[in-house]
């Protein structure tokens, strides 16, 4: 299953070796929701660790309950995390500083210099070290 639920507050599609994420223009991203990522992520790539790239879309926050569960439940290789405004990068800094994943986690503000840094051999690309 590909895409998204009418009720769903992002979509998740696999692409050709990474996994892409597309949060909803200006929400608030709740524990619940990143409970939902992981099990649509556990749906449609069990037991892989693929690289993610996640779009935020002007996200407007991530509540820490969320963030913590990302940072310690999110079974991917690498994220890129993409997103064009000031408060993008705050979440994405906050999270990569604060949190500290297990995985590498980058900040772009496009998504063409994130899937070369995501599929680049060593940040996550299928058959390498992440």
């Amino acid at each position: 299953m590909n895409g998204t639920d009418a009720d769903s507050r992002f979509s998740l599609t696999r692409e050709n070796g990474y996994v892409r994420v597309e949060w909803n223009e200006d929400i608030s991203v709740t524990e619940q929701d990143a409970l939902d990522l992981l099990d649509r992520l556990d749906q449609e790539c069990p037991g892989v660790c693929k690289p993610m790239l996640a779009n935020l879309n002007s996200m407007v926050t991530v509540h820490a309950p969320a963030l913590a569960i990302f940072a310690s439940r999110l079974n991917v290789a690498a994220l890129a995390i993409v997103g064009p405004t000031a408060v993008d990068r705050t979440i994405a800094t906050f999270f990569s500083e604060v949190h500290e994943p297990a995985y590498p986690t980058r900040y772009f503000t496009e998504p063409a210099a994130a899937l070369d840094w995501l599929l680049t051999p060593g940040h996550g690309a299928p058959g390498t070290e992440g």
